[in-house]
Formats: structure tokens, sequence, C-alpha cells
């Protein structure tokens, strides 16, 4: 968990619940030393009690503010034990931008 990343989150004016949510969410599970989250889907689907869809437009909105952006996705690729995850059943591995800000779109 990455404290700083939290608090960055808590600060954007995303102007979109979801979008907070899903934000929150990636920095809750931040790594502190890379600000990079790899959650499912479905874990974040559940964890913030949104659709499936409603989470997949909310990564791609704070995508398109530049919010987060795709890491690395070989971090992904084993569970820390040596076991390796299928391609096809890997999590994106996303990165906070903590150098940028959020402004909600009022128009």
């Amino acid at each position: 968990m990455s404290v700083r990343a939290i608090s960055w989150a808590y600060g954007q004016n995303l102007g979109s619940a979801s979008q907070k949510a899903v934000l929150l969410h990636l920095a809750y599970l931040a790594r502190e030393e890379d600000n990079c989250a790899r959650p499912h889907v479905t874990r974040i689907q559940a964890e913030t009690e949104l659709s499936e869809r409603t989470v997949r437009k909310a990564l791609k909105a704070l995508q398109d503010k530049g919010l987060i952006a795709l890491g690395d996705q070989n971090l992904a690729a084993g569970h820390g034990n040596g076991d390796i995850v299928p391609a096809n059943r890997r999590p994106k591995v996303w990165i906070l931008r903590l150098d940028h800000s959020g402004k909600a779109d009022r128009s």
C-alpha cells in the first residue's frame, strides 16, 4: 500500500464517482516502491461494487486523463513463488502517474 498514492488519489478532482473509486482502489493496491498495481478487473469490480463495464470505462478514462498508464506487463507473469501465470490469465499492470493531476470535465 502506498500512502502517497492514496493521498494523491483523494486529491484528484475527476467529476466521476466511479473513476474516483477505481483510482482509489488502484492507489490502495499500489506498491510503495514503484506505484504499480495489478488487480484483475473482477477484483476491482467486487471491491468497488461497480459493474465490469463501469470499471473498464473508468480505467480507460483514467488512462486518457494521464493519471494511470500501462506498466511492465511482465510484473504480472509470476506469483512470486516461481509459478508462471499464462498470458491470457494475467491482470494488467497499472502505474499511477503521481506527477499528473486530474481535472474534472465540467462541459
